[in-house]
C-alpha cells in the first residue's frame, strides 16, 4: 500500500533459488503481496512458475535447465473422448496452487532440477503427420540441450514421435520403454492409420534400438483390451503386468520390476503414463475412465520409486481438464 492508500500493482518475476530464508522484510511465499504492499503478479502462466525458455538447445543449455516441460495440445489421434488438447494448460493452471518445496524429502524442486517451461508444441489441426513431426523436433531440441523432458499431452499418440526422438538421440545405443496404462494400445493400426492412441507401444517396438527385452507394461484391466493386443505383448516377450497383479504384489514391487527391465543395459528410458491407468474415482477427467485402477496414493509411491531410476522422457497423456 502506498502513501495515499491506493493499491499498486507490480510485476514480480517468479524466481527460485532454493528455500527462502525470511527476515521479515522479504516477501513470504504464501503472500499475494510484497512487503511494501504491492500485489504480486504470476506473469506468464508456466508449469509450477518455472521460467520460460524457447525450445532451442543453445538457450536451454544457457539456462542450465535439467528439465524441459513441453505441452502438446493435440487430441486428434484418439478414438474416444475429446478434450485432451486442454491438458497442458489445465496442468499448468493446477500447478500454480502448489509450492515447489517438498517437505517430506526436504528438497526444493526448482533449485534441484532447474526446470524450464518451453511452451506448447505447435500442432496442425487435422494433420497427424505434421503435428507428430513438430513433436519430434521439439523433443529433440530439448534432449540436445542436455535436459530431460516432461511431455504433457494431449492424447496417447504423443509417445509415438516422443519415443522416436529418444530413439534417434540414442541412435548408437539402446532405449527402454515403459507403458503405464489401462489399455495395451498395441494395435498395428486403426483403420489404416498406424499413428493413433491405439498404437504407441506397437510403434515403439518398430524402433531399431528398442526391443521387447527392455519394454514393460503395467496397469491393464477391464474390457477394452482385444485379444490380439494381448497377443502382441506375449508374442514379443514383453513383460505384461495387469492390474490384478499390481493389487496382489503391490505397486512398489511392480514398479521396481518394470524399471529394472527398462534400464537393463539401455542408455535411456521413455516413461509413458496414460492417466486412465488411475482409478476412475481418482481420475474422472481422462478419455476412457475405468474402475479397478491405480489409486492416487499408489501413483505417488510409483513416482517416488521411479525417481530413484529416472527417465529421459516422462510423458503424461489423456488429461481432460
Amino acid at each position: 500500500m502506498n502513501s495515499n492508500n491506493s493499491t499498486t500493482w507490480e510485476f514480480v518475476p517468479h524466481q527460485h533459488q532454493g528455500p527462502a530464508q525470511h527476515t521479515g522484510e522479504e516477501d513470504h511465499v504464501y503472500s499475494p503481496t510484497k512487503h511494501n504492499g504491492a500485489f504480486k503478479s504470476r506473469g506468464l502462466a508456466t508449469f509450477m512458475g518455472a521460467p520460460y525458455c524457447p525450445p532451442d538447445r543453445e538457450k536451454i543449455r544457457a539456462m542450465n535447465a535439467k528439465i524441459c516441460f513441453l505441452g502438446v495440445p493435440w487430441d486428434q489421434g484418439q478414438m474416444v473422448r475429446a478434450g485432451t488438447s486442454q491438458g497442458p494448460s489445465g496442468l499448468r493452471e493446477a500447478s500454480t496452487q502448489y509450492l515447489p518445496y517438498m517437505f517430506e524429502y526436504d528438497v526444493d524442486l526448482m533449485s534441484f532440477f532447474h526446470p524450464v517451461d518451453c511452451g506448447d508444441i505447435p500442432i496442425v489441426p487435422g494433420n497427424n503427420e505434421r503435428s507428430h513431426e513438430y513433436i519430434y523436433q521439439y523433443v529433440t531440441e530439448c534432449l540436445e540441450g542436455g535436459a530431460k523432458v516432461i511431455l504433457c499431452g494431449g492424447d496417447h499418440s504423443v509417445p509415438i514421435p516422443g519415443a522416436r526422438a529418444l530413439s534417434n538421440f540414442h541412435k548408437n545405443g539402446r532405449i527402454g520403454y515403459l507403458h503405464i496404462d489401462c489399455h495395451l494400445d498395441s494395435a498395428p493400426d486403426w483403420e489404416g492409420n498406424p499413428n493413433t492412441n491405439c498404437s504407441g507401444p506397437a510403434r515403439a517396438f518398430d524402433l531399431p534400438n528398442c526391443s521387447g527385452h527392455n519394454m514393460a507394461h503395467m496397469g491393464s484391466r477391464n474390457g477394452l483390451n482385444p485379444k490380439d493386443w494381448v497377443d502382441f505383448w506375449i508374442d514379443n516377450k514383453v513383460r505384461l503386468i495387469p492390474m490384478q497383479e499390481v493389487v496382489d504384489r503391490g505397486i512398489e514391487a511392480c514398479t521396481r520390476e518394470i524399471f529394472e527391465i527398462a534400464w537393463g543395459g539401455t542408455d535411456g528410458v521413455y516413461w509413458s503414463w496414460d492417466t486412465d491407468s488411475l482409478d476412475a474415482s481418482c481420475m474422472p477427467g481422462t478419455t476412457a475412465p475405468e474402475t479397478f485402477g491405480i489409486k492416487s496414493r499408489e501413483a505417488i509411491q510409483h513416482a517416488r520409486i521411479a525417481g530413484t531410476y529416472g527417465a529421459d522422457i516422462f510423458e503424461i497423456s489423456e488429461l481432460c481438464p
